[in-house]
This record gives C-alpha cells, structure tokens and sequence, in this order.
C-alpha cells in the first residue's frame, strides 16, 4: 500500500506503516492506530522537502569510513551557521524509486555555494579531506 500525500508518503510494512514527511524530508515507523487523513487541502500542495545529493563528491554513508566526520562537518557548515547557501542544481535524477531513510521521487543534484566567498561545500570537504586523509 502507498498512500501519497498526507504526512504524506505512507508504505505499509506490516501491522506497521513507513511515513514520509515530504515537507521536512524525515521519516518513521508508526502503527496503524497513529494513522489518519490528510485533509484534502493539504495533500494536494506539492512537496515542501527536496530528495538532494551532492554534486561532483560522493559523500560517505555513515556507517562508511569517515562517514561519521563527513556528516559532522556537513552539520557544522549547513546547520549550525546562521549562513545560507545558494543551491545550484546540476541535474535531476529521475530514476524514481526509494532513496533508503529519505522517501521517493526526484532527487536533485545540487551544488552548495557560499554566496558571499562562491565557494562551494564539496570544495571545501574535498579540501578537508585532502588535510585529513591519504588520497592515492
């Protein structure tokens, strides 16, 4: 079963349902009682969220090496600056399908550029890597 729109992606595993927030770009696993309706005026607005990746930089998982260090300093740069990004997008990948934790549809392939230096985040952790890591 997949239900889109309400909070608004909802796949059925079970007794137990897979929620997409499409406007915050989280999800969770929640039982069937804790689910309701979308009122109708909302599940007609189009997504608030954007799927996107990084373009030019293959960024660990978490679970890869230095994929914990990758996600803190993305962290640091993205959320815990009061600095705003501007988002290029490179292309779009179309391919459909569930992006593994973050839901489904397009997802954008986008490079973050610091308005105020043009600098972008994948410059900067290609140079922080290059800092902290051997790359052969």
């Amino acid at each position: 079963m997949q239900i889109v729109n309400g909070p608004r992606a909802v796949d059925s595993v079970d007794d137990q349902f897979e929620v997409f927030y499409i406007d915050f770009g989280n999800q969770e696993v929640v039982p069937y009682n804790r689910i309701r309706p979308a009122d109708p005026s909302v599940s007609s607005s189009p997504p608030l969220a954007q799927l996107c990746s990084l373009a030019l930089i293959k960024v660990p998982g978490l679970e890869d090496d230095y994929g914990q260090e990758a996600a803190e300093y993305l962290s640091e740069c993205l959320l815990s600056s009061s600095k705003q990004y501007r988002a290029m997008i490179e292309e779009r990948d179309t391919s459909g399908g569930k992006v593994t934790r973050q839901g489904t549809g397009t997802v954008l392939i986008v490079t973050l550029v610091d308005p105020e230096t043009e600098s972008s985040i994948s410059a900067a952790m290609l140079e922080v890597c290059a800092i902290n890591c051997y790359i052969f």
